[in-house]
């Protein structure tokens, strides 16, 4: 940016050289002056009107005859200071592009970023011309959308606002659209106007390619800034712009509850999480949330009531018909299958995997992607991986409610999105969570697929309950049926890695689904599965009333088998209560049942529980014996997880017997297992026993990281010996 003192500087050259060539003119009539002086005069007068016109604003005067049309967008604009420099950067003259193209979804906020840069590059006397037009054709307001009459449908539409703008009467009234055309780039030769082209997806393909073609003729140093929802891929700068940053929206907030003292104090009154939860459900979109803000600020409504309405797309028909219904329409059979697939995914897809969801080909991805990015209803981001905002998620998911509309006006114009596209994305994870999932002894091995792939996964199970209607009236007998297989193939790998509270929810969609589908074993194994963890947290009651149910549902349709499990659970519990003897009674009859049905890892877990009553009530012997006939058979069946926590239980007799030396083998070979398996509460427990045979042998500076450890991974499950491992990290503490 040159100063005041350079600006003078140039100037008086331009005069000085202005001069010159004036004197050179005067010895010629009009009629004999040479072609080429008559348009270096032309030039130079034209430099020195500009560098007069950038001077006088640097010494604070808005001359009158500044051509200078640039609206106050927006009433508040914050952040996007990276993407302001770069923009600025862009219109030197030393960059050699025409200037800036910025694109993005709509509501990103392009025109505003596009009219601060302008309002910036003004106050720094960049240009000595501003002029804004724009082919809006649609406003959003508080009141809804509203249908702009006058707008610019073409380039001549936009070389006449220009040329007006310039004060160019003579090119404003040519009759020929060509010939106004070379007329405008001729009279900004020798300027320094910054033009800017808002909207422009609004325009067919036919005339953006031709403003194209004008803005490459562009001469320097005028710059353009096009603003379109469409990526243009010309010879500028471009900026896809992405969501505001959450500290930005927050600031956002605030700076309109400045100006509107009802949503102040609704701000004032409203917790964190549930700003944040605005943030997330608008993706830093700032005219979602100032839609939304202005629910609040205009309708009356609380900041949570305006946040449901900004998550439930069929009751905000204005808003997202607003940013998405244009776009929506040149969408062919294949780009909404895309859509569909993305709208499952949670996490940025890449195109083998949108193949393998779809049944589609990956070039025919590839050129649906492709197009999707150019109408920034996908986000290309790094390695190839695809996704979509928050908001065009909402969008396609309420399409795929199988309805054309949203609300009372139309969603898409007609335009269904792909419902089969969407099922067959949700049975693709159905089935990768079988493939990598499962109970089996070996299942283990493959649990870092599922945690890779774990927001999909967890994406799709909320989907599936969500279609199916549970728990109310069903509506989808083939969504809860995925979601019972979906469950069935996790259950196992949220036990191992410690997504416990997870366990319990997926359980519990388990059971509402078995209920609807009158499967009585699938509800009560959703019911075991709950249960299970309430147990581990030693929540007894809320244990006890899942087995209640457990109990309820196999009666009316499970096997001998699954009454068997609901006999050891209620062993589980009453062991819990402390009633020994209840479940030793209940532990043997299952056990019996296990032993008729030949079911030999159910008879190593009765007998390990078995193991664990006699040891509570100080029978050590008749507690090693059930241990060992328990790892006798772990051993034999290759049961890896088994034998971990039988191998614990015996390093705990081992302590309780004051054999730490034995207790040390137990415990070390219980976390190399623990490990290799990754069953997170089985870890904390041999760190633990590990502590406690090194308190014993005095070694309290080596016990404590154990200790430790062991705390941090039973805080994070809320494990039912979370207050024991806390004591003991105190204990050693005080003892180092």
């Amino acid at each position: 940016m040159e100063d005041r003192a350079t600006l003078e500087q140039m100037l008086s050259t331009a005069r000085m050289v202005l001069g010159v060539l004036g004197q050179q003119a005067a010895g010629y009539t009009n009629l004999t002056i040479p072609a080429h002086l008559k348009v270096e005069l032309e030039k130079k007068r034209q430099e020195v009107t500009s560098l007069e016109a950038r001077l006088s604003q640097l010494q604070g005067v808005h001359p009158a005859t500044l051509p200078d049309n640039l609206p106050r967008y927006t009433d508040v604009f914050v952040g996007r200071k990276q993407e302001i420099a770069r923009c600025l950067e862009a219109l030197s003259p030393d960059d050699r592009g025409w200037g800036v193209a910025i694109d993005g979804i709509g509501g990103m906020g392009k025109t505003a970023l596009a009219l601060e840069v302008a309002h910036r590059a003004r106050e720094q006397a960049l240009f000595d011309a501003y002029l804004f037009a724009s082919a809006k054709t649609t406003w959003l307001s508080a009141e809804g959308v509203r249908q702009e009459t006058l707008t610019l449908s073409s380039l001549d539409s936009f070389c006449r606002e220009f040329a007006k703008g310039l004060g160019l009467a003579e090119i404003v009234n040519m009759n020929d659209a060509t010939a106004r055309r070379r007329a405008l780039l001729d009279a900004l030769r020798g300027r320094r106007a910054l033009l800017i082209w808002d909207n422009l997806e609004t325009l067919n393909t036919e005339e953006r390619e031709m403003i194209a073609e004008f803005l490459r003729k562009l001469p320097t140093p005028n710059k353009a800034i096009i603003t379109s929802r469409r990526r243009t891929g010309e010879s500028a700068l471009t900026i896809r712009l992405d969501r505001l940053s959450e500290v930005e929206a927050v600031e956002l907030m605030w700076a309109k509850g400045r100006l509107y003292p009802r949503l102040a104090q609704e701000l004032k009154a409203t917790k964190p999480e549930i700003l944040s939860a605005l943030y997330n459900a608008a993706g830093g979109n700032p005219l979602a949330l100032d839609w939304t803000l202005g629910q609040v600020a205009h309708k009356g409504c609380s900041i949570s009531v305006a946040l449901e309405r900004l998550r439930n797309a069929a009751n905000s028909a204005d808003l997202y018909g607003f940013l998405f219904a244009d776009a929506a329409r040149d969408l062919s059979k294949n780009d909404r299958t895309v859509l569909s697939a993305l709208a499952v995914f949670r996490t940025p897809a890449t195109t083998a995997a949108l193949a393998d969801a779809t049944n589609l080909v990956v070039n025919e991805i590839q050129v649906s992607v492709e197009r999707l990015v150019t109408l920034s209803l996908v986000n290309d981001l790094d390695g190839e991986r695809f996704g979509l905002h928050p908001l065009t998620r909402t969008y396609v998911r309420a399409a795929l409610d199988g309805t054309d509309t949203v609300g009372v006006q139309p969603l898409a114009s007609g335009i269904r999105f792909d419902s089969a596209a969407q099922r067959k994305v949700l049975r693709y994870w159905v089935d990768y969570a079988q493939k990598y999932g499962g109970d089996d002894k070996d299942a283990y091995q493959t649990y870092d697929k599922l945690e890779a792939e774990w927001q999909n996964l967890e994406g799709v199970a909320t989907t599936l309950r969500e279609m199916a209607g549970i728990p109310s009236a069903l509506k989808d007998r083939q969504a809860a049926q995925m979601l019972i297989d979906l469950e069935n193939a996790l259950y196992q790998f949220l036990w191992f890695r410690g997504y416990w509270d997870e366990r319990v929810r997926l359980g519990e969609w388990r059971y509402q689904a078995g209920l609807a589908l009158s499967q009585w074993s699938d509800a009560g194994w959703g019911a075991y599965n709950v249960a299970w963890i309430y147990n581990s947290r030693a929540e007894t009651e809320q244990a006890a009333s899942w087995a209640a149910r457990m109990a309820e549902v196999m009666e009316r349709g499970g096997n001998l088998r699954n009454k068997a499990t609901t006999i050891q659970l209620q062993g589980l519990i009453a062991k819990q209560r402390q009633d020994y003897a209840e479940a030793e009674r209940l532990y043997q009859d299952a056990l019996a049942i296990y032993r008729e049905l030949g079911e030999e890892k159910d008879e190593a877990i009765a007998l390990n529980d078995l193991g664990g009553v006699a040891q509570l009530q100080g029978h050590y012997d008749r507690a090693e014996s059930y241990y060992k006939q328990a790892l006798a058979i772990a051993e034999k069946l290759g049961l890896k997880q088994e034998e971990a926590y039988i191998s614990g239980n015996l390093g705990l007799l081992a302590l309780n017997r004051n054999r730490p030396t034995e207790a040390r083998l137990w415990y070390e070979r219980e976390l190399d297992l623990a490990q290799e398996v990754g069953r997170q509460e089985l870890v904390a427990h041999a760190q633990e026993g590990l502590a406690r045979v090194l308190e014993e042998e005095g070694r309290y500076a080596e016990a404590l990281p154990f200790a430790q450890a062991a705390l941090e991974i039973r805080e994070r499950l809320r494990d039912q010996n979370l207050e024991f491992s806390r004591g003991l990290v105190e204990r050693l503490r005080g003892k180092i």
